[in-house]
């Protein structure tokens, strides 16, 4: 038997063990796991979709995502089921735009009725929906009303359409006459067939730095009209529009036009005196009309 002082000291030393122990494992449990809501733990439930994966998402856009009920996520899960769509690519979807659970049933119904009267192939269509989100924004005269004068400009071939609303969404929702222009100068003064830049965010930049690149590659002399003989599909030796647009001014000027960007921007500069009082002019004209 122990003696009462060793056995108090033992007794002292396992106690304090067990609490240091007990201590480590609390901090370790805390440290790995997530604290998440009770209603959100409900939703994922109900969902039948992972709620760790749920809550992020949620916690990531609280203020637009915390008040949806859970019938207003079942709602929305529900009805774009329909349209085969997975419930992964449906949190994806949220998370890039959480203002799909703000649309009321009766205008995503139109929404969708109005993307799949336009003759698209399903899976496509849908590939084109998880990637931008935004379009479902979209009532059903915006749709129904841009997609006939965008399919044109690209050959009516839906696929490639499909390809440039990807790239660039807001042909959807910007001002058709901006879009015209835009459309005009790629394939009439830059001479470029739809290949060349529908897989290209061309259409996202303005009017007024597509032309002040082209131009200024073209008083360099690294811009070329292509031969009429060639097909506008063709690969010519101009710079690829990736190369022109989807770069900062430094690298543009260095990796593109082979000048320093202190040169580049003096000539920006130049190019918006010169567009400005084109633009004056122009208002004078039709106002003298």
């Amino acid at each position: 038997m122990l003696p009462a002082k060793m056995y108090r000291l033992c007794n002292s030393q396992y106690i304090h063990k067990a609490l240091k122990l007990r201590c480590m494992c609390t901090i370790s449990i805390e440290s790995n796991v997530i604290p998440i809501p009770e209603n959100i733990t409900y939703i994922a439930k109900q969902l039948n979709i992972n709620n760790i994966m749920l809550a992020n998402i949620v916690s990531k856009h609280q203020d637009k995502l915390k008040l949806h009920s859970v019938s207003r996520w079942m709602e929305i899960f529900d009805y774009m089921s329909q349209y085969d769509f997975k419930k992964s690519e449906l949190l994806e979807m949220i998370d890039s735009n959480p203002d799909l659970l703000s649309i009321s049933r009766n205008d995503l119904h139109e929404c969708m009725f109005a993307w799949t009267n336009c003759h698209f192939e399903d899976k496509k269509l849908r590939q084109l929906l998880v990637a931008q989100p935004s379009c479902l924004l979209l009532n059903q005269k915006q749709i129904l009303s841009r997609i006939p004068k965008l399919l044109p400009f690209i050959g009516n071939k839906h696929n490639r359409l499909l390809e440039l609303i990807s790239y660039s969404p807001n042909v959807m929702f910007d001002n058709w006459k901006e879009i015209e222009k835009k459309l005009n100068y790629i394939l009439f003064k830059m001479e470029l067939g739809p290949n060349q830049f529908v897989t290209t965010s061309v259409m996202s930049e303005t009017l007024f730095d597509l032309q002040c690149r082209h131009t200024f590659l073209c008083k360099l002399g690294l811009w070329k009209n292509r031969d009429p003989k060639d097909s506008v599909n063709q690969l010519s030796g101009n710079p690829s529009l990736k190369r022109m647009i989807e770069t900062s001014e430094k690298e543009f000027a260095v990796k593109v036009a082979a000048v320093t960007v202190e040169e580049f921007i003096v000539y920006k500069q130049l190019y918006s005196k010169e567009n400005e009082q084109n633009n004056s002019d122009s208002d004078i004209e039709e106002d003298n009309d």
